[in-house]
């Protein structure tokens, strides 16, 4: 009886366990799709952007911290949003992280912009707030949402989506 109990209970965690890990991630024509927002975090140093899963160098270059959209993945690859394209990335140099809400930033640190002209919004993929900024300037960092990084400038809090922006 002891053993039947015990047996039961194994089966029940393991069906737990593979329940959860369905709903956070499907397997669709070998491409992993992500339910949900998510992130991939660079965690190397100039990491190679590549245009396919161990596909040739596109001179792409991610900075460690650096916050991309990923859309799924190849095997060990991440295919990520960067500009209007995609670029793929070794999952042995980012991490991915599930976001639901705004993250605090840890410390003070700064968002370098990559871009000229650069829009900052008023909130997530929202209104133009008639703010540019360009390459090289640093604003302190807020936090994230999705794709968006916030910021603030001259007392302001606005947004800069991470395709031309990155966390240092």
């Amino acid at each position: 009886m002891r053993l039947k109990s015990i047996i039961t209970t194994l089966i029940l965690l393991f069906c737990a366990t593979f329940t959860a890990s369905a709903t956070e991630i499907t397997n669709t024509d070998e491409i992993l799709e992500i339910n949900g927002v998510y992130t991939i975090v660079i965690t190397g140093n100039n990491v190679i952007g590549r245009d396919g899963p161990a596909g040739y160098d596109t001179g792409v270059r991610f900075k460690k911290g650096q916050r991309l959209t990923c859309y799924g993945m190849d095997g060990s690859w991440y295919k990520v949003k960067y500009g209007n394209g995609v670029r793929w990335v070794s999952s042995s140099y980012a991490t991915p992280v599930k976001q639901t809400t705004t993250a605090a930033p840890v410390k003070n640190d700064y968002v370098v912009i990559t871009g000229n002209r650069v829009i900052g919004r008023t909130s997530p993929a929202g209104a133009d707030s008639g703010v540019r900024f360009n390459r090289g300037q640093r604003l302190l960092y807020l936090g994230y949402n999705g794709s968006w990084l916030k910021v603030k400038y001259n007392n302001r809090v606005l947004w800069v989506s991470d395709s031309y922006g990155y966390v240092q």
